[in-house]
């Protein structure tokens, strides 16, 4: 049996929320198995318009994502160079060669992305930055939703019928894409599409990332196939163009102190 949600901060009819909290936490594996987690790997490759843009259009392809969603704190491995790797957290982001030197660091790397030089290209750290709090969010799912920082604000219908908008609000210490989030669920607690603002890459940057596909593993559920796309309000999703797409395989769940999650 799965344990209580844990209690977020919320506005709104609160016993409404807590039930569809519970359903959604239910539906991906349950509070309990989600505290045992120590980090998550998947194999990764994602691409997209979005990325294109900024001159990073195969940054993201053919790495080996590992995620603490406890931390938070996110490695892509084969990321920058062979053998190589990419370490984010929210202050500061790294590349690592094969040797294990550090051969490029940004702190703040957020505030950078708000430059006006950034508006035109990005380099590797800062897509790195990006695909880190990106991955850090979507393979936290649900548990993200009851993070400090994060209150959820109402739950309302959505389209077609059952499903159910749930609005989330994240406080400036959460690194996620926008103030003002929201998940839209079916009946049995699936996410199915994830709406915000991508911030970093622009106010005008709404979009729908749809949910296509997803993998039970260990108890655990992951959505492994992504596609994001304009977005206008509530309803209007546009087929195209694709700005992001994701794909996410081989993925493991890794206990804390070394067991099974």
């Amino acid at each position: 049996m799965n344990a209580p949600v844990p209690t977020p901060a919320v506005n709104g009819p609160p016993d409404a929320i807590a039930e569809r909290l519970q359903a959604v936490f239910d539906a991906h594996g349950g509070t309990v198995r989600w505290q045992a987690v120590e980090r998550i790997e998947a194999r990764l490759s994602s691409g997209g318009l979005a990325f294109i843009s900024k001159f990073q259009a195969s940054a993201l392809k053919g790495l080996r994502a590992t995620v603490w969603p406890h931390e938070p704190r996110v490695e892509l491995g084969g990321f920058g160079q062979p053998g190589g790797r990419g370490l984010w957290t929210p202050d500061e982001v790294q590349l690592v060669d094969a040797a294990g030197t550090v051969v490029a660091r940004r702190s703040q790397p957020r505030a950078a992305l708000f430059t006006w030089p950034k508006r035109l290209g990005w380099d590797r750290l800062d897509i790195l930055y990006f695909a880190g709090y990106a991955l850090w969010n979507y393979l936290s799912f649900p548990l993200l939703l009851a993070l400090p920082g994060v209150r959820v604000t109402g739950v309302e219908p959505g389209r077609p019928e059952g499903v159910q908008m749930l609005r989330a609000a994240f406080g400036p210490q959460v690194p996620t894409h926008s103030a003002q989030q929201t998940f839209h669920v079916d009946a049995a607690g699936l996410l199915l599409r994830h709406d915000y603002t991508a911030d970093v890459i622009g106010g005008w940057a709404t979009a729908a990332n749809r949910c296509l596909a997803s993998a039970v593993v260990d108890g655990l559920r992951f959505y492994t196939r992504r596609l994001v796309t304009p977005r206008f309000g509530d309803h209007l999703v546009l087929p195209g163009p694709t700005l992001v797409w994701i794909e996410l395989d081989d993925i493991r769940v890794h206990g804390r102190g070394g067991a099974q999650a």
